[in-house]
């Protein structure tokens, strides 16, 4: 086989792989259960990585010790799976956690960034007043690939704004297997879905 033969080769195997990447994104997109994140707000972005605004949602931070009955077995790095429910707002909350997809409802799968305990300081004895020492709270940080929402450097800045201001909400779709990718935003109750092409 000649030089450019195989070059030609190379480019339509990378490109065959971009094609299926862009295939399984747009798939999971329009097949995924479609949930709705409050925001919280977060410290401002870095500048050398592009213009984006950083997302960070009660999902992102949980005190997993109401959670699940093994609250002190997430560490760094492991897979964790936060089955979820619909509040009356229309946002979804975390209702209990997993090492393994729970097979029914709805469930996010993120990587778990940091995990400790930490005793209660609210924890008191009885009406004497006597303090026990607290109860163990275990809290996790958890990254799902839903962090950063790139936009034009105006419209990252605007968006910082609205979300510190509680007036946004991350539309995310859910695959069956637990994996997210953004739809858009949803800016004062109005949907602002991103186009793929």
């Amino acid at each position: 086989m000649t030089r450019p033969m195989r070059l030609i080769l190379i480019a339509l195997a990378m490109t065959g792989v971009l094609i299926a990447m862009a295939g399984g994104h747009a798939l999971q997109r329009a097949t995924g259960t479609e949930i709705r994140l409050d925001m919280v707000p977060v410290d401002p972005r870095d500048l050398l990585l592009g213009h984006y605004a950083t997302l960070e949602t009660p999902l992102h931070r949980l005190d997993v010790t109401d959670l699940t009955d093994a609250p002190g077995r997430f560490a760094r790095g492991d897979t964790i799976y936060v089955a979820l429910r619909q509040d009356e707002t229309g946002a979804w909350e975390a209702v209990s956690v997993h090492d393994r997809h729970p097979r029914e409802g709805v469930a996010i799968r993120g990587k778990v960034l940091f995990s400790n305990s930490l005793r209660d300081a609210a924890a008191w004895g009885d009406e004497s007043g006597v303090r026990e020492s607290g109860a163990r709270r275990h809290r996790v940080t958890i990254r799902y690939n839903l962090e950063r929402y790139y936009a034009s450097r105006d419209d990252a800045l605007a968006l910082e704004h609205m979300r510190d201001e509680a007036r946004l909400r991350l539309i995310v779709s859910v695959n069956a297997s637990g994996a997210a990718v953004i739809k858009g935003l949803e800016i004062d109750g109005e949907d602002r879905l991103d186009r793929l092409f």
